[in-house]
């Protein structure tokens, strides 16, 4: 297999000063059918900048050239544009919390849980935006199944829930993947797990599939059990039943390996998780016409891994890895542009400007897969 990756493009650029964890980063793009969209991050990486101003560009010619726009995203089968809400965090001085159910730290921020069936109503509401053809972007609240989903505070402040990303699946399906403690027999559990929800009427309505509980190889991670468990998991279709999803376990612990699990029946049922890599934040995929899926994934560095007739083959590097979060913050985004080609989107944290000084960035490449 031959994987050409195109020369770096420059996007976006942080001011000198801006070196801080946070700003310019996470990129997400948006196929919005004639138009691609790309936001990234411009504030702290907090709860508390849940809800902040984010950076939108747009391009009309497939990744070539790319102008500011206020908002974007996903174009599903009614021609309807939507993309996830995150609404500001409440102060918890604010909000009447009832009885912990649990207390987990990460990254040194202690998070107390909650089981919502006892939070106000006011605080449990689920929203994405959307444009019908025509028509101006809109809030609009959404139903979702959540058995035994929790709730937590972070930094002072009380999240509401938010949809981390939607992609398209089998029949137009609309896929959303999320990462939570689950209440399971009265208790809460002691690890994070994934979750795989499904909606058929465009967004409005999000069923529940599955969940996948932490499973550890002690061997791979001798630090497994002390970790929060799965988070940020990505699924990826390879036909209308088989799909294949990765999740994270890199936390304040520290780097931790990625897992894969498979489903052969659409996401209901899945595979015991198994180790897939040695690393792995925010995993992303893209299938491409000649059938090859490209899984991008890193910290540190950033890597694409190739997958083709039923086997992965040897990652390659966009970014190199340096020193922990000083290369990348490894997020990427990856959307297809012709039968061969997709694009990857990511940031840079040294890329020099007309001065040769090193600053935040963020960039995308051409990936050309020929089989």
């Amino acid at each position: 297999m031959k994987i050409e990756l195109g020369k770096e493009k420059l996007l976006s650029q942080a001011p000198a000063e801006i070196r801080d964890w946070g700003p310019w980063q996470f990129p997400r793009v948006f196929d919005g059918g004639d138009r691609l969209y790309l936001k990234f991050h411009i504030s702290a990486d907090s709860a508390k900048s849940y809800g902040a101003p984010e950076k939108w560009i747009y391009s009309d010619d497939k990744g070539k050239t790319w102008a500011e726009c206020t908002i974007g995203g996903l174009v599903l089968e009614n021609g309807d544009l939507v993309k996830p809400y995150r609404p500001k965090a409440i102060p918890e001085e604010e909000i009447n919390l009832p009885e912990v159910i649990g207390t987990f730290t990460g990254y040194g921020i202690i998070r107390n849980y909650y089981d919502p069936k006892n939070i106000d109503p006011e605080f449990k509401h689920w929203y994405i935006q959307r444009k019908k053809p025509g028509k101006k972007w809109e809030l609009e609240e959404i139903s979702i199944n959540l058995p035994g989903y929790t709730m937590n505070t972070s930094e002072g402040v009380f999240p509401l829930a938010f949809l981390h990303q939607l992609k398209i699946g089998p029949e137009n399906s609309v896929w959303t993947f999320l990462y939570k403690h689950y209440i399971e027999n009265g208790k809460i559990s002691d690890y994070g797990a994934s979750w795989f929800h499904k909606s058929t009427d465009n967004g409005k309505t999000f069923e529940f599939v599955s969940r996948v509980p932490y499973e550890f190889d002690l061997e791979k991670d001798p630090a497994a059990d002390k970790r929060y468990g799965f988070s940020e998991p990505h699924m990826c279709f390879i036909d209308e039943n088989r799909a294949f999803a990765l999740h994270r376990t890199t936390d304040g612990t520290g780097i931790g390996p990625m897992y894969i699990t498979w489903t052969e029946d659409g996401a209901r049922t899945w595979t015991k998780p198994e180790y897939f890599d040695d690393n792995g934040v925010w995993p992303q995929t893209v299938k491409l016409d000649n059938g090859v899926i490209l899984a991008g994934y890193g910290r540190p560095g950033l890597f694409l891994r190739p997958y083709y007739k039923g086997e992965w083959l040897a990652r390659i590097a966009v970014v190199e890895p340096l020193e922990y979060q000083k290369d990348t913050c490894s997020y990427c985004a990856l959307t297809k542009i012709s039968a061969d080609t997709a694009l990857i989107f990511y940031s840079d944290f040294n890329y020099p400007d007309e001065n040769g000084i090193p600053r935040k960035s963020i960039m995308v490449r051409e990936v050309k897969v020929t089989p």
